[in-house]
């Protein structure tokens, strides 16, 4: 017993340490760390909704089809033939889901910035190449399909529409949420 109570002494008290420093050491309970956690869940996300939410809602799609639901499946698929030019025509944006806190961890992960160098007309229409764009254009998704880097506040009156593939906007449901952030 005594030896347990000089262990406990050592690693708690005898070296200047708290048990909340002992703690934070172990787990992932300091601000920094925390906040790196959520950067990578943020890029996580938004690579696996990139690579995997399209095929998953498809054959989901197509399991419920299958079952006695089948009905709220037709019907998407309906609202979905009915809606398919919607991102030709600039999308269904949703200043909700451009402004999730989520996407200012996918900044900070990079970091990504928006640099403003000139001041635009709101009475033109702007073409803004991005390159090297590479298969996922984390900065051109970034700074204009969210609010993450303050877009709509350095160029007021701008609305910008970021231009991905056509082929985006055939998976059901990942073509509402890709049109959420102002995709087209």
């Amino acid at each position: 017993q005594c030896a347990n109570i000089t262990l406990f002494y050592f690693f708690f008290l005898g070296t200047g340490s708290n048990i909340l420093s002992a703690l934070q050491d172990l787990f992932w309970l300091s601000k920094s760390k925390v906040e790196k956690q959520l950067q990578i869940i943020s890029v996580l996300q938004w690579v696996l909704t990139f690579l995997v939410m399209g095929i998953a809602c498809t054959l989901i799609l197509m399991y419920i089809l299958c079952t006695d639901c089948w009905a709220i499946a037709a019907l998407y698929l309906a609202w979905l033939v009915f809606d398919w030019n919607t991102p030709k025509k600039g999308g269904r944006r949703s200043q909700w889901v451009r402004n999730w806190a989520i996407w200012r961890y996918f900044r900070d992960y990079f970091p990504i910035r928006l640099v403003k160098t000139h001041n635009l007309l709101t009475t033109r229409n702007y073409i803004f190449g991005y390159h090297p764009h590479g298969i996922m254009g984390l900065g051109a998704f970034c700074n204009f399909s969210t609010e993450a880097t303050g877009v709509s506040q350095k160029f007021p009156g701008i609305r910008p529409y970021l231009a991905t593939l056509a082929g985006n906007f055939r998976m059901p449901i990942l073509r509402d949420y890709l049109m959420s952030g102002g995709e087209c």
